[in-house]
């Protein structure tokens, strides 16, 4: 991946637009990003970061304002960048979203813009749009990198500080950290999925523990139930389980079958003896029935005889009924032409009075001698009354026109008298308006006047306001910068002095070497140096002189270290506050507070007057404008309503004209009625009675008719039946209660007959040839209940027997059913319990304990690998740095009962010894933290494929290095260059702008940052 470039406008510092061209700047390879504190270094960085992946890097991303507060307001913030994956080439567009000033508000409310974003590629000579959404261009451009937000900014951006403190950090630091860039968390997921899946395999054990339990218990109380049951006889035989152990004892499904056995003997034994007392049942029930049947035969023996003589004594009584039924059935043969003529006769009589009653109502009627000229009904009558009738509606109609005319007519004058009455009002509306405008115009003129140093009196107040500003900060960040000052001259004092001593110490300790190491030699032990047996002269010490431990070296260097730490905060704090002042000042801030108070005073008056002017002109204007658009309408209705009160009046005359000519034709059609509603209801009335006189008339002709008929087939039916007449028939009918009574009880006395025929029958087949059947000897009760007693003996005892087949049997069943489950239970729990031995056995592993004599887990073990790596890459950077002395190792050694994996120290290869890398000097520390950070971005990069990285920034770092150090960090940072790579270096170390002639320099001004570069001697804009 390399960086083309790179435009930036209204972003961070930069509110013009700046163009950086990295092509131009990596033809040096190597080339220096400079400028002075808080001009826009990490915002060119930035600027990078956002452009690829929407997004600055770590915590500067939470402020989420990445607009310049320099630049124009209504100027949209913008990243172009051009970049190359390989061999191809993309373009980037980003804006992030920000506030402008509203356009109709006058800039007092703001407008929220959205971000945006536009990637391209170059294809055959041309820009294609490859996507405008954020977030797909996001996951395109990581896809194309092979590196994510993250990666990103430790791969390409190596930011010093962060690995300066990895490198000193605990285990648990770097842990964090390599966590973040390597993406351990896969292995983090495994370690929890392998802890769910061994509470899951133990849950499931469990389950099938219990169930073995809960069938032996269940087995156990059967047993138990079985003997409680059955007493002592059974109780030798101890249950399943039962014993010392708990219910999961040895072999307890053989004990269930042992039992299973003795209760299938005792079952045959039961059943055997069940039979044995069926027979015996059998035998009395028998015997009880034989007992019941005689005595039962011998009751209904005698009760038959009593019923045969009271059948016989009831024969006298049915007799004259069933001769009452005979004559009754021959006369209703005949009942119905009976029936028949003499309703016929009523149906004549009734219809005949109805005829004559209609025709005397139709000649009571009021049309009556209009229309009929005798009683008798005239044909045609009824179609000339509806001639007659039509005529009358049609003049109904007419009535109702002639109100709703008279009622129109009368509206319309009202509404034309109303019209006329707002055309007045309108004209006089008009008068006062055009007055009206005629006086706001005037006023207008004198307000737009007032209102045109609106925009002037803002810029006054804005610069007076900026003026009051400095001059009320300058004093305080003077005072400041001067305390600042004095505190940086002060730690640098206390600096030098300790770092003084602290050399004064070390080359005293090295003095002492030689003495140190004789003080340590044993008689007959080799020498570390020479390994030499024989020690004829060891070195000592000098008279008077005082060794010099390395605790106290090491404590004198730690004091350096911490006082030169705290000087280069006092400087930084120093120069920050001197820049802050000169800028203040810069501005006015030395300037009279009391002048600045009324001149600022002053200004804000003259812009209120402007305000307020141009506040009346704009609601003046806009009153101007609703009295044209009223005048306007208002004529239109002046109009509008002369016209519509002409139309009203012409229409009433009209209505008025078209009444008075259907009053003439009503007045005809009414033949002497008050109106046409009652010659309508009159002829209606007369239609209807015209019309129900000629139907009854027809209805008693038909009547008539129907009556002679029937009396001639009554004649028909008489002839041979024994009745002289109608009269006789009526008189041998017998009503329907005395029927139905007579009928009931003929018919019950011969069913009653029927009945006994039978039973004397069934009576005579049963009885014995030896028994006469007229009388038999019956049993005696006491015989029978005696029969009874011994049957109910025989039946409780055949149940008790069937009662205990049943337990034996159920209990058998059941215990098989135990014994099956048992099996099966047992068979399920051995896959189980070794799925979760190996479960727990794996989890403890990965988790770092139990056997994990390390007590390392699976995402640390993993991690510590890439630790390693990125120890062995750092160590190739090191010892060019350090000229062969130092080597980053690896470390997988526990510190007590802390958990290992993520050591790191350095190996000096004067003393051959490891060390912690806290033991390094400012300088030593800043090339092992560039190692580090050049290591760790070199495993980065293989772990996200293999990505060229063309590109490459260096974050600050390098004051601290002595020149020859400085010599063999910039000599390996000459070596990143190799394979066409660009190196970028972020510093303001001065010594830096004399070895590097490739620069980009970062100015600051009171507007805002710009963006220069210098190639040599040339000096670019």
């Amino acid at each position: 991946m390399r960086i083309h470039r790179l435009e930036m406008q209204a972003f961070g510092p930069f509110a013009d637009r700046q163009v950086i061209d990295f092509d131009q700047l990596g033809e040096h390879g190597l080339f220096l990003l400079n400028g002075p504190t808080g001009a826009g270094k990490t915002s060119v960085l930035d600027a990078i970061c956002f452009a690829l992946y929407g997004a600055v890097p770590g915590a500067r991303q939470q402020a989420r304002r990445l607009r310049s507060d320099h630049a124009d307001p209504q100027t949209a913030p913008e990243i172009v960048c051009e970049f190359s994956s390989g061999t191809r080439r993309f373009e980037v567009v980003r804006s992030p979203q920000w506030e402008r000033p509203a356009k109709r508000a006058g800039g007092r409310s703001t407008v929220t813009e959205q971000a945006k974003t536009l990637l391209r590629e170059y294809v055959d000579g041309a820009w294609v749009e490859k996507s405008s959404r954020n977030d797909e261009a996001s996951t395109e451009i990581t896809e194309l990198l092979g590196m994510n937000r993250e990666q990103f900014t430790r791969v390409v951006m190596l930011p010093q500080g962060d690995f300066a403190a990895f490198l000193r950090a605990d285990a648990a630091s770097r842990e964090q950290l390599l966590q973040q860039l390597f993406g351990t968390s896969r292995f983090e997921d495994i370690e929890r999925q392998l802890k769910l899946d061994l509470a899951a395999a133990t849950e499931r054990f469990d389950a099938a523990q219990a169930r073995s339990e809960h069938v032996l218990r269940r087995a156990d109380d059967e047993i138990r139930r079985y003997r409680t049951e059955q007493g002592a006889e059974s109780g030798d035989s101890p249950a399943p389980g039962s014993g010392q152990d708990s219910p999961a004892a040895d072999r307890p499904e053989e004990e269930i079958a042992v039992f299973r056995a003795e209760l299938d003997s005792r079952a045959a034994a039961a059943r055997k003896e069940l039979d044995e007392l069926g027979t015996e049942r059998e035998r009395a029930e028998r015997q009880l029935h034989e007992l019941e049947h005689r005595r039962a035969r011998g009751l209904a023996l005698q009760q038959l005889v009593r019923d045969e003589n009271e059948h016989r004594r009831a024969e006298a009584e049915i007799a004259p009924r069933r001769a009452a039924l005979q004559v009754h059935a021959a006369a209703a043969a005949v009942e119905g032409p009976v029936r028949a003529a003499d309703a016929a006769a009523q149906r004549t009589e009734t219809r005949r009075t109805a005829a004559a009653a209609a025709l005397t109502e139709l000649t009571e009627h009021a049309l009556a001698e209009e229309y009929l000229s005798s009683p008798e009904l005239p044909e045609g009558l009824e179609a000339l009354i509806g001639a007659d009738l039509a005529a009358a509606t049609a003049a109904l109609e007419d009535e109702k026109r002639i109100g709703e005319l008279r009622v129109l007519a009368r509206d319309e004058e009202t509404a034309a008298a109303g019209l006329r009455e707002r055309a007045e009002a309108a004209a006089a509306r008009l008068e006062a308006l055009r007055a009206e405008e005629t006086s706001l115009a005037g006023a207008a003129a004198e307000l737009e006047r007032l209102a045109a140093d609106q925009e002037r009196a803002g810029s006054d107040v804005a610069r007076a306001e900026e003026l009051a500003a400095a001059i009320a900060a300058y004093a305080s960040a003077r005072e400041h910068a001067e305390a600042a000052d004095a505190a940086a001259a002060q730690a640098r004092q206390e600096y030098q002095d300790l770092r003084e001593a602290w050399q004064d110490l070390l080359q005293a300790r090295l003095d002492q070497a030689a003495a140190e190491l004789a003080a340590g030699l044993a008689e007959d032990a080799p020498c570390p140096v020479c390994g030499g047996v024989e020690h004829p002269h060891p070195a000592t010490l000098g008279d008077g002189e005082a060794a010099v431990t390395r605790e106290e070296e090491q404590a004198a260097k730690a004091e350096a270290g911490r006082a030169e730490e705290a000087f280069e905060a006092a400087r930084r704090e120093a120069g920050a506050a001197a820049e802050e002042a000169a800028g203040l000042r810069a501005r006015g801030g030395d300037g009279d507070p009391g002048v600045a108070a009324e001149q600022l005073a002053a200004a804000r008056a003259e812009l209120e007057r402007a305000r307020s002017a141009a506040g009346a002109l704009l609601e003046t204007r806009h009153r101007l404008e609703g009295i044209g658009e009223e005048l306007a309408a208002t004529e239109a209705g002046r109009s509008q309503a002369l016209i519509q009160a002409a139309q009203a009046e012409s229409r009433a005359e009209s209505a008025r004209a078209q009444a008075a000519d259907l009053e003439a034709k009503v007045g005809a059609a009414l033949h002497g009625f008050a109106g046409a509603g009652e010659r309508v209801e009159a002829l209606t009335q007369f239609r209807r009675l015209a019309a129900a006189a000629r139907e009854a008339r027809a209805a008693a002709d038909a009547a008539g008719e129907e009556l002679d008929r029937l009396l001639r087939e009554l004649d028909t039916a008489l002839a041979g039946t024994g009745f002289a007449s109608a009269a006789d028939v009526r008189e041998a009918l017998l009503d329907p209660e005395t029927r139905d009574a007579y009928d009931h009880s003929v018919q019950e006395w011969e069913e009653t007959g029927r009945r006994l025929a039978l039973r004397r029958e069934g009576q005579d087949a049963s009885a014995p040839e030896d028994q006469d059947t007229g009388s038999s000897a019956v049993p005696d009760e006491e015989d029978i209940a005696e029969a009874a007693e011994q049957a109910a003996a025989a039946r409780k005892e055949q149940e008790d027997a069937a009662l205990l087949v049943r337990l034996l049997d159920g209990s058998a069943v059941r215990l098989s059913e135990y014994s099956a489950e048992l099996a099966a239970a047992l068979e399920e729990t051995a896959p189980l319990r070794a799925r979760r031995d190996l479960l727990q056995s794996v989890t403890d592993t990965v988790r770092g304990a139990g056997e994990n004599t390390y007590k390392m887990t699976l995402s640390t073990y993993v991690l510590a690998a890439r630790l390693e790596q990125v120890a062995a890459a750092a160590t190739e950077r090191l010892a060019a740095m350090t000229g062969g002395r130092y080597a980053l190792v690896h470390s997988d050694s526990k510190s007590g009962n802390r958990k290992a994996g993520l050591g790191l120290h350095v190996a000096d290869e004067w003393t051959g010894q490891r060390r912690d890398t806290s033991t390094l000097s400012g300088g030593e520390s800043f090339m092992a933290s560039l190692a580090l950070a050049l290591g760790l971005a070199d495993v980065v990069q293989q772990e996200a494929g293999g990505v060229n990285i063309e590109t490459l920034f260096v974050d600050e770092g390098f004051g601290s290095l002595d020149d020859q150090s400085l010599e063999q960090v910039m000599d390996a940072l000459e070596g990143l260059r190799d394979g066409g790579r660009v190196v970028g270096l972020v510093s303001h170390v001065g010594e830096m702008k004399q070895r590097i002639p490739a620069q980009l320099q970062i100015l600051k001004g009171r507007n805002g940052s710009t963006i220069r570069y210098s190639l040599g001697e040339a000096v670019l804009r």
